[in-house]
């Protein structure tokens, strides 16, 4: 099985966030210190999607009532509002306490956004919307007022690092941090999580079968973005 997938994190404070200002804001709408729709926006793999499920489990506990539809589905429904307000009279009735929404690549969507804004603002604060997109400015600005917009910069092979080397001691490999991040800024120019648990897979299949590890010189560290 591969890392990422054994590895994934099971909360809020296993993901790896690209700085500290997104990991608080994050955890101050898990614990209710802030409220409303958020969206999630940055290149592929630096674990929005994770981040937006977690959320949901974070504030509505493990029985959240999570839209089961996917956005197509939902912007082709003739009475979305409709829809909506039914799930939020529901969600009111259990633990869930609140109808979540999670709508990925939002910005693909080009038709139909001003019926999703109209039903979301006629349930107020009985639903939660999070968004994940890798281009925000694609998506209409009615939808972008709506949302609090959180950046899941590309992740640098230094964030990566301490949760790549807690997944590499658990499989029972121990090496220095400055080997691992070496071999982590080979593909830090992809910014992509997964490509650094790729690389904490590679790692392992050469522990695995005795064989020795490349020689590593270090690169030129990639610029974070903050």
């Amino acid at each position: 099985m591969k890392t990422a997938t054994k590895y994934a994190p099971q909360n809020l404070n296993e993901v790896i966030y690209p700085n500290t200002s997104v990991e608080h804001r994050i955890h101050a709408y898990a614990t209710g210190q802030l409220e409303g729709h958020v969206m999630l926006h940055g290149p592929n793999g630096t674990g929005k999607s994770t981040a937006a499920k977690l959320l949901v489990n974070a504030v509505g506990g493990q029985h959240a009532m999570l839209e089961s539809k996917d956005l197509s589905e939902l912007l082709a429904l003739p009475k979305l509002k409709d829809h909506m307000r039914r799930s939020c009279e529901l969600a009111r009735l259990t633990t869930s306490t609140k109808y979540f929404m999670v709508l990925e690549e939002f910005d693909e969507v080009k038709r139909g956004v001003g019926k999703f804004w109209t039903a979301l603002d006629a349930c107020g604060d009985d639903v939660m919307a999070i968004i994940t997109t890798n281009h925000p400015m694609s998506i209409d600005q009615s939808v972008r007022s709506r949302f609090d917009l959180i950046n899941f910069a590309g992740l640098s092979a230094a964030a990566a690092l301490p949760r790549i080397q807690h997944v590499l001691g658990l499989e029972g490999l121990v090496l220095p941090n400055s080997q691992v991040l070496c071999y982590l800024q080979q593909v830090e120019h992809m910014m992509d999580l997964r490509k650094y648990f790729k690389k904490a897979d590679e790692l392992l299949y050469l522990h695995a079968n005795q064989l020795p590890f490349p020689t590593c010189k270090p690169v030129a560290p990639v610029l974070k973005v903050i």
